[in-house]
């Protein structure tokens, strides 16, 4: 048998449009010229990459948007989103020259555009225009035998040909760290120290699927109250997405498996999960890069707007 390391597979570098940053130099070159912002390093993943957390200032005393992208590594359009979003409070316009007047200064904003930096390096730059399978190859990873990784918990990346996009180096399940008494991965662990500094009122965590958009409610650890605001934030979400031709997924489940609660847990915050489409071909609805980032502008537009009314 051959040594796992040559049997591993490295992922395509799919070409993805200006305004779909998925590479650690384009990261590096938005954050670099980001004056309007502080940006600063909250620590090191796993496999030794910088996690860097953003703050851009408001008025006094106004409300806070928490915005964290690439929990998972094969989801780069929330990592693209905060870089957007970064573009708008800067110049005013997006990556693609896009207004989005609800996305305003008067706003404070805590960014952790990419948590897993692992999970990044090892993945395609975009799904968009593939088939649902290729995402099952690099979601949960692949064994050495070549069958789909069952995604039960944490794994040993020794064993695998893909180590998936739900993991950092060291073969932890990043989005399941529900234990705030022992959180393994130092990813996790310094994005929650940076949301507890900050204290936002809301936290929108960026994924992905193969499916029309869907908003879901994390609640272990989330009090009564804070769900009854997620409910409605999602409700008003969906409606306002209907009238403007975009359709979500009707329903709100709820997830008591995800590390998303943790943000409230560490720093106050109601915390929403947002499943972007993915782009595959053999979804009900296949879309575009532009179509996807300006979904996930919406999503952040309307949560700004939510604050700025509240």
């Amino acid at each position: 048998m051959l040594d796992a390391t040559l049997r591993r597979r490295l992922p395509p570098r799919i070409t993805t449009p200006e305004f779909w940053p998925a590479t650690f130099d384009r990261y590096d070159e938005i954050l670099s010229t980001a004056a309007h912002c502080q940006v600063e390093h909250l620590g090191t993943s796993a496999g030794g990459r910088a996690i860097h957390g953003v703050t851009c200032r408001g008025r006094s005393g106004a409300p806070t948007v928490g915005l964290v992208g690439g929990m998972h590594g094969h989801e780069p359009q929330g990592p693209a989103t905060c870089m957007n979003v970064i573009s708008v409070l800067g110049y005013g316009r997006d990556l693609k020259g896009t207004s989005w007047p609800e996305i305003v200064g008067d706003l404070n904003y805590v960014i952790v555009p990419l948590l897993n930096p692992d999970g990044r390096a090892r993945m395609p730059n975009s799904f968009v225009g593939l088939a649902r399978q290729d995402i099952l190859h690099y979601d949960a990873g692949m064994t050495l035998d070549g069958e789909r990784y069952d995604p039960q918990g944490d794994c040993n990346p020794e064993e695998m040909m893909i180590l998936g996009g739900l993991y950092n180096d060291a073969g932890n399940h990043v989005n399941r760290e529900t234990d705030p008494e022992n959180i393994r991965s130092p990813e996790v662990r310094a994005t929650m120290g940076f949301i507890a500094d900050h204290r936002p009122d809301i936290v929108l965590e960026f994924h992905a699927h193969a499916a029309p958009p869907l908003l879901i409610r994390p609640t272990n650890l989330v009090p009564d109250e804070a769900q009854q605001e997620q409910e409605q934030i999602c409700e008003r979400i969906i409606a306002d997405a209907k009238a403007q031709g975009i359709l979500f997924d009707g329903k709100v489940p709820t997830s008591a498996r995800c590390s998303t609660s943790l943000y409230h847990h560490f720093g106050g915050a109601t915390p929403i999960l947002y499943e972007s489409p993915q782009g595959v071909l053999d979804s009900k609805a296949p879309w575009s890069h532009e179509q996807i980032i300006d979904t996930c502008m919406f999503v952040v537009s309307e949560l700004c707007s939510y604050l700025m009314r509240k």
